[in-house]
């Protein structure tokens, strides 16, 4: 079997590395996946050094610019077999303060100083837009949603030396509603793009190319916009395929959407019994569901009809228990506050003192959470007590770790809502 090899840029400033705790659970899917990892820390001067890897993983320089000598040394890495996966940010170069625009402007595409919004199909924020539309690749196999976040646009070149041997391909594109604020002659402008270039892949020579416009994709931080959110991480996974795989083998390679559990059996069983390949242990379970095919459908019908049998009983039991509780709800219900005066009445009658004990209902704490929770975050969010940045989290889904302090809680709400 063979080990594939991935290098990390960490000799740029990119925030796309695997010590990071917000892409916890994409450094997770990476080691889970066999593959291995390294960092480059020297940059690119030397293309074999660059050869060792089966794929490199860019993250958009910040505050740097590429060496003509390294943007050299990466084309003809991809030219004579390397693989390339951009990830730029919003604003593109501009904002960053780099040249990445001189690299990827040979392999036919560069990035736009923008970001795209999306005034109809989003996930809370107009700048997450939803998507949908994808060409038919390997890459958008088994994706019917992703969320690109605080993304920048991409533009196909209308001009490449080489029609032969370069072609570029826009596989996402925005909604017929996006919309984006691009920069202009010194100013931030707002504009329709309907269908606006989000995600290129590009066939370059002997090698492959693959760019979109934002890190968001692999955050941990957010479940609405992250590596976990909709089929995001199975677009990652697609990608890093496409790119470190002959997908013209004859053993054709199957994007599955795995349940998570099932995954992690499996990868540690083919770990503990020393399987070739976590492939060989889905062949030979299929292997053996196509033998005992029969049998197994008629055990599955089986317990399917045995399912079906208890739920029916459990529909009539509810049935009956339903017109009980109306009765119970015909029973007058106290409020605590007349709990409190029979207690006192009990106390001043018998002369003993009884400990009060009354926990709010799970709808109580609802509306509590609810109005703490600020509908708009003042300038200074130290002005706010931890109980209201905690409901304002809780509200619009932003994971916190266990125990966070006020200072943690304000920096993951600055890099969800500013970074992301």
């Amino acid at each position: 079997m063979k080990i594939i090899k991935i290098g990390l840029d960490y000799s740029h400033g990119g925030m796309l590395t695997l010590e990071a705790s917000s892409y916890s659970d994409f450094t997770q899917f990476l080691f889970a996946s066999g593959y291995k990892l390294g960092k480059i820390e020297a940059g690119f001067y030397a293309l074999e050094k660059a050869r060792i890897y089966d794929a490199v993983i860019i993250s958009i320089p910040k505050n740097i610019n590429l060496k003509p000598e390294e943007i050299d040394v990466l084309e003809e890495y991809v030219r004579t077999g390397g693989s390339l996966l951009i990830i730029g940010s919003r604003g593109g170069e501009y904002l960053n303060r780099t040249n990445i625009n001189e690299l990827v402007r040979k392999f036919g595409f560069e990035f736009f100083t923008d970001e795209v919004n999306d005034s109809v199909n989003y996930v809370n924020l107009q700048k997450r837009p939803l998507l949908t539309n994808f060409k038919t690749h390997y890459i958008t196999e088994n994706i019917k949603k992703i969320v690109l976040s605080s993304s920048c646009s991409l533009a196909t070149l209308g001009f490449v030396e080489d029609e032969k041997n370069i072609q570029v391909e826009v596989l996402v594109r925005g909604g017929l509603n996006c919309w984006r604020s691009k920069f202009v002659e010194q100013e931030w402008i707002e504009e329709d793009s309907p269908k606006i270039p989000l995600l290129v892949a590009v066939n370059y020579y002997k090698g492959k190319v693959v760019a979109f416009g934002t890190l968001s994709i692999f955050s941990s931080l957010g479940r609405e916009y992250g590596f976990s959110a909709f089929d995001n991480d199975i677009m990652i996974a697609n990608i890093l395929r496409w790119l470190t795989l002959d997908v013209e083998s004859e053993g054709q390679v199957v994007t599955i959407d795995l349940q998570k559990d099932l995954f992690y059996w499996a990868n540690s069983v083919t770990k503990e019994e020393r399987w070739e390949s976590f492939s060989d242990l889905i062949n030979v379970s299929l292997k053996h569901f196509k033998d005992n095919y029969n049998s197994i459908i008629k055990e599955l019908k089986d317990i399917q009809q045995e399912r079906y049998q208890r739920k029916k009983e459990y529909k009539e039991a509810a049935k009956e228990e339903k017109e009980e509780e109306k009765v119970i709800d015909l029973i007058p219900k106290r409020k605590k506050e007349d709990l409190e005066d029979i207690i006192s009445a009990i106390e001043n009658a018998s002369g003993e003192t009884f400990d009060r004990s009354f926990t709010p209902d799970e709808e109580d704490l609802t509306e509590e959470t609810n109005k703490n929770a600020p509908e708009e975050l003042p300038d200074d969010l130290n002005s706010l007590t931890v109980k209201e940045l905690k409901s304002y989290c809780k509200k619009h889904d932003i994971n916190l770790p266990a125990k966070a302090r006020k200072a943690d809680i304000i920096k993951i709400v600055n890099y969800v809502l500013d970074e992301d």
